[in-house]
């Protein structure tokens, strides 16, 4: 009796850990060099971000997490450098081993998913980190975008190629959403998505596509500077045209505002860096009380163009512009289409796009910089 008894006991104790183990999954390894730093495991559960941390032992690792679905965990070194990225769910099993110092030639067992594409990974190694490396430069020099159009061209190609011949594998949703999804090519990811099987479609990768279809037409439906023909604070009412000048900077703010009078200083920057001929500025404040913006504006000894406007007549632009908090920073070209949209000055992306505007007789913008 006692012996059935301990059997049953032991029996439900296996039964509650398979149970547990069903909803985890698992990455184990041994990596040499790691210099008895860890990793980090960063990914998105049902309940948020969780941050995981991998102290070596000997050089092995391991971290249990749990996702009903797959999702991305990227494993950073020290310092948060990228260093590997697996797709992990509930189940899935993943021990890699080799020498954290030659990525490349660690090896990947368990999930099959991520040995295909790591091998995949592996095997055009080339064209991922001559593209890696051409991003990276053209972030920092944008007279290289030549290079940069040549070196993403090889990758999409690549990816391209295997997903059309691959429309039924979960790694060709995570090629579109991780590595070959972008702003200027979203039509083609669209396309490739709508061909893939209904079961290859990773939800995440999914919300991704969605969010920057959001984006475009959030981006399609805000590209031009709004309508400017509001009363100055002389009480005349003047008219702003952005053909006046090769570019606009338009600031959308609150006289009201706690230290709305040292924001709206930041302009005098760029009122003495540039010409009347090269740039505009103009600062449109949306305050009940006009006595307050005058309080503000009057004494402004620069060549702002200072603009009121009443919010409850006005709302239309604050509206159809999505604006939610200010101040707002627009940059805009001779025509009135929006180059950058940022909540702060100085902004990096508004000074060198008004640089180019101002100095390179041609220009040419290849995407918009929306930054809230």
């Amino acid at each position: 009796m006692k012996r059935n008894i301990f059997l049953l006991i032991i029996s439900a104790l296996l039964l509650t850990a398979c149970g547990e183990e069903k909803d985890v999954f698992v990455i184990k390894g041994q990596l040499n060099n790691l210099g008895g730093m860890p990793l980090y495991a960063v990914y998105q559960s049902p309940t948020g971000v969780v941050v995981d941390t991998m102290r070596p032992l000997d050089g092995k690792i391991e971290m249990r997490g749990s996702s009903p679905d797959v999702v991305p965990v990227q494993l950073y070194t020290i310092g948060w450098q990228p260093f590997m990225r697996l797709y992990m769910s509930n189940e899935n099993r993943v021990e890699i081993k080799g020498d954290a110092t030659q990525l490349y030639d660690i090896e990947l067992k368990g999930s099959s998913l991520n040995r295909q594409l790591w091998r995949f990974i592996c095997d055009n190694r080339d064209i991922f980190d001559e593209a890696a490396v051409a991003a990276e430069s053209y972030q920092l020099n944008k007279g290289r975008a030549a290079e940069y159009d040549k070196k993403t061209a090889r990758l999409d190609s690549l990816l391209t190629d295997y997903i059309v011949r691959h429309n039924n594998k979960e790694m060709s949703a995570i090629l579109i959403g991780d590595y070959l999804l972008r702003y200027d090519n979203y039509a083609l990811c669209d396309s490739l998505w709508q061909q893939l099987d209904e079961k290859a479609r990773l939800p995440y990768i999914e919300e991704t596509i969605e969010r920057l279809r959001e984006q475009l037409i959030y981006n399609e439906d805000n590209s031009q500077i709004p309508h400017l023909r509001y009363i100055d604070n002389a009480d005349t009412l003047v008219y702003v045209n952005t053909r006046k000048s090769k570019a606009t900077l338009l600031c959308l703010w609150e006289a009201s505002a706690p230290q709305a009078d040292v924001k709206h200083k930041v302009l005098e920057h760029y009122a003495r860096k540039y010409s009347n001929e090269e740039l505009q500025i103009v600062a449109l404040s949306f305050d009940c009380d006009t006595a307050v913006w005058h309080r503000v504006v009057d004494n402004d000894t620069t060549r702002v163009i200072d603009m009121w406007g009443d919010a409850i007549y006005t709302s239309k632009i604050l509206s159809k512009h999505h604006v939610t908090r200010m101040p707002v920073y627009m940059l805009g070209d001779s025509l009135g289409n929006i180059l950058v949209r940022t909540p702060q000055l100085p902004d990096e992306d508004i000074d060198m796009q008004i640089d180019s505007l101002v100095t390179i007789p041609q220009y040419k913008i290849e995407k918009p910089i929306f930054k809230l």
